[in-house]
C-alpha cells in the first residue's frame, strides 16, 4: 500500500511551472531591457560629457574676463587658455548631435581670436564684446545638449511605459498560477499543521500525553513521528526533573540551615522565599509569617526587624561606595554584632540581578576581641605610667648634678630624658587608641626642621646600631620647613627607625633620608630585612597588626605604624611602604611644606 504524497513532489511542480513563466517572460523582456539602458545611458553619459565641458570653459573665461578687468589678463592668459583648450578638445571627441561640430568649430574659432587679441592688446583695453558672444555660443552648445537629453528620456519613457504594461500582463498571470497553487498547498498543510499546533499548545501546558494521529503528507507523517516520541521522552524527563528539583531543592534548605550566621532570600520583587531559623531568630520574627511576604513590608513591630529593615535602606541609598553596616542586637541573652551583606543574585548568562541574598553574619566574637585587647592596652598604659615617672624623676635628678659628670654620662643623661619623654606621649596615644580618641590628635604646631629632627632622632639609635653591628647610612639634605608637632613628628621618625633596626640583621645597613619636590617634603627609612609581602603593605598600617617572617621578631603590640599613620595624617600628609632593593622594606613619608609667612 503506497504512503501519502510528497509535499516535496506538489512544490516542485508548482515551482517548476512558475520557472517556466517567469523564463518566457524574461526572455522576452530582458534583451529589451537592456539595449533600452545601454543606448539610453551611452546617449545621456555624452550629453552629461559636452555639458560639462562647456561649463568648465565658462569658468575659463569667467576668470580670464575677471583678471581683464584687474589688469592681470596677459599674466592669467596661458593658464586659462590652455585649460579652454583642454575641455574644448574633450567636446571635439563627443559629438552626439546634428550642427555640433560646427558649433564647436566656431568656438574654437572665436576663442583662438579673442585669446590673440588679449595677448597683443595693450594693458586696459577690454574684450567684453568678444566674451559675452562666446559666451552665448558656449550656452548654445549647452541647449543643443540638453534638448538632446530631454529627447532621450522622452524616447525611454514611450518604451518604459510599453515594458510596464508588458510586466503587468506578466505579473498577473505569475500571481494568478501563485494563487492557485497557494490555495492548494494551503488547504493540504492548513488542517495536519492546526492539529500539530494544538498539540504543542498541549506540550507548553505540562500536557505530556498528547499524540498526533495519521497524516496526509509524508513529511507530516515523519513530523508526527517525531512529536510522539519526543512527546513520550518529556514525559518522561518530567518525571525525573521534579523528582531531581526537589532533592536540589532539600539539599539547599538543609544548608542554609546549617550555616551559624542569618540568611534571608529575596526575589527581584523584594518577596522572602526563603528565611532560616538564625535569621528568624535574629529579626524576631516567625518563618512561616515571612515567607512570601515583602521584606520591607513586614507584619512585625519588633525593634529587631525594624532597625535591620532601616540599616538595609540606608546601605541601599548610599550604593556601592557604602561602608559596612553593622547592627546591635540583644540575642539570646546578649548583646550580639551583625554584619548586613546583601549580595546581589546574578545568572552568568543573564543581565540584571534576580534577587539578593542577605547576610546577617554574627561578629560578636571579634568584637568581645577588640573589646578585651582595648582594656589590655589601657590596663597596661596606666600600669607603665608608675615606673615611668619614677623613672623621669630620677634622670632629672640626676640632671642637677650635671656638671660632675663626664661628657659621655652627660649625652646618656639626655638620651634618657628625651625617650622618657617619647614614652610618656606613647602611652598617651596608647590610652587614645584604647578609648577610641586617637582619630582626633591634637597639635602644637610649629615651623619645624625636618632634616634636624631626623639626625638627631636618628642619632640616638647609635648605641642599638653598635652592639647589632648594623650600619647607618644618613643622606639627609636641607629641605623647607614644615608645619607640625616637634614631639610627635621624633615619635613618628623614632618608630620608623626603630622598626627598621628590629628587622634588620646583623650586618645590614639602614638608610635615613630626606628630600623635597614642590611643595611636599619626603622622609624614607629603608632597611635590608625579610621586607614585607605586596599584599600585607596596606594592612601593616591597622590597629594591631604584628607581621614577621623567617622567625624575625615581631613587634611589641602591632600599634606603633597604627599611631604613626595617624600622626602624618593629622600633619596633613600620607605614609606608605614599598619595596626596597635588592630586599627589604622602604617607609615613606610625605608631608606638605610650611606656608611662607
Amino acid at each position: 500500500m503506497s504512503g501519502p504524497p510528497s509535499l516535496r513532489s506538489r512544490i516542485r511542480s508548482a515551482t517548476l511551472l512558475l520557472l517556466v513563466l517567469v523564463a518566457g517572460a524574461g526572455a522576452y523582456a530582458l534583451p529589451r531591457v537592456f539595449h533600452l539602458g545601454g543606448a539610453i545611458r551611452e546617449t545621456l553619459y555624452r550629453n552629461y560629457k559636452s555639458i560639462e565641458a562647456a561649463h568648465h570653459m565658462h569658468a575659463a573665461l569667467g576668470v580670464l574676463e575677471l583678471a581683464e578687468r584687474d589688469g592681470r589678463g596677459a599674466q592669467e592668459l596661458a593658464r586659462q587658455r590652455e585649460r579652454f583648450m583642454h575641455w574644448l578638445d574633450v567636446e571635439e571627441h563627443d559629438f552626439t548631435e546634428i550642427g555640433e561640430p560646427e558649433l564647436a568649430r566656431d568656438i574654437e574659432q572665436r576663442a583662438n581670436r579673442l585669446f590673440d587679441e588679449i595677448a597683443s592688446a595693450p594693458p586696459g583695453v577690454r574684450h567684453d564684446r568678444e566674451f559675452d558672444e562666446l559666451h552665448a555660443r558656449l550656452d548654445d552648445l549647452v541647449a543643443m545638449n540638453q534638448a538632446a537629453m530631454f529627447r532621450a528620456d522622452s524616447r525611454a519613457s514611450r518604451l518604459g511605459t510599453r515594458l510596464t504594461y508588458e510586466f503587468a500582463a506578466c505579473l498577473a498571470l505569475l500571481l494568478v498560477a501563485g494563487a492557485a497553487l497557494s490555495w492548494g498547498l494551503g488547504w493540504a498543510l492548513t488542517r495536519p499543521l492546526t492539529e500539530l499546533a494544538e498539540r504543542l499548545r498541549g506540550i507548553s501546558q505540562r500536557h505530556t500525553q498528547v499524540r498526533l494521529g495519521p497524516q496526509p503528507l509524508a513529511e507530516l507523517e515523519a513530523v508526527a513521528r517525531e512529536f510522539n516520541e519526543m512527546a513520550e521522552q518529556l514525559e518522561q524527563y518530567e518525571k525525573l526533573n521534579v523528582e531531581r528539583l526537589l532533592f536540589e531543592k532539600s539539599k539547599t534548605e538543609a544548608i542554609i540551615e546549617s550555616l551559624e550566621d542569618g540568611v534571608v532570600l529575596i526575589d527581584s520583587h523584594g518577596v522572602i522565599t526563603h528565611i532560616n531559623e538564625i535569621a528568624a531568630l535574629i529579626l524576631d520574627i516567625e518563618p512561616a509569617d515571612a515567607l512570601g511576604s515583602p521584606f520591607d513590608d513586614l507584619s512585625s513591630n519588633s525593634p529587631h526587624y525594624l532597625r535591620v529593615r532601616d540599616a538595609l535602606r540606608a546601605l541601599g541609598r548610599a550604593g556601592r561606595e557604602a561602608p559596612r553596616t553593622e547592627v546591635q542586637l540583644h540575642v539570646r541573652g546578649r548583646d550580639h554584632s551583625y554584619v548586613l551583606r546583601p549580595i546581589p543574585l546574578r545568572r552568568a548568562d543573564m543581565e540584571g540581578v534576580f534577587g539578593t541574598l542577605l547576610i546577617l553574619q554574627d561578629v560578636t566574637y571579634l568584637r568581645d576581641q577588640d573589646r578585651a585587647r582595648s582594656n589590655l592596652v589601657e590596663t597596661l598604659s596606666h600600669e607603665l605610667r608608675t615606673p615611668l615617672t619614677s623613672l623621669t624623676l630620677s634622670a632629672q635628678l640626676m640632671r642637677r648634678e650635671e656638671a660632675t659628670l663626664e661628657p659621655r654620662q652627660r649625652e646618656l643623661l639626655r638620651t634618657v630624658l628625651e625617650e622618657c619623654t617619647r614614652m610618656k606621649q606613647l602611652i598617651d596615644n596608647l590610652l587614645g587608641l584604647a578609648r577610641g580618641e586617637l582619630a582626633s590628635i591634637s597639635l602644637a604646631r610649629e615651623r619645624l626642621d625636618l632634616a634636624r629632627i631626623t639626625d638627631e632622632v636618628a642619632g640616638r639609635f647609635s648605641l642599638q646600631l653598635e652592639d647589632k653591628q648594623v650600619r647607618l647610612d644618613k643622606h639627609i639634605v636641607a629641605v623647607p620647613p614644615v608645619s607640625g608637632d616637634p614631639v610627635k613628628l621624633s615619635w613618628v621618625v623614632s618608630n620608623l627607625v626603630g622598626n627598621a633596626l628590629r628587622y634588620t640583621p646583623r650586618g645590614g645597613s639602614i638608610e635615613v633620608a630626606t628630600s623635597s619636590s614642590d611643595d611636599t617634603v619626603r622622609l624614607e627609612v629603608a632597611d635590608t630585612g625579610p621586607g614585607i609581602a605586596p599584599e600585607l603593605r596596606d594592612y601593616i598600617f591597622e590597629r594591631f597588626a604584628q607581621y614577621g617572617a623567617s622567625g624575625e621578631e615581631k613587634g611589641s603590640a602591632g600599634l606603633g605604624l597604627a599611631i604613626a599613620k595617624d600622626i602624618v595624617m593629622a600633619h596633613g600628609g600620607r605614609i606608605f611602604v614599598t619595596g626596597n632593593t635588592p630586599t627589604g622594606s622602604r617607609f615613606v613619608v610625605q608631608l606638605p611644606a610650611a606656608r611662607e609667612a
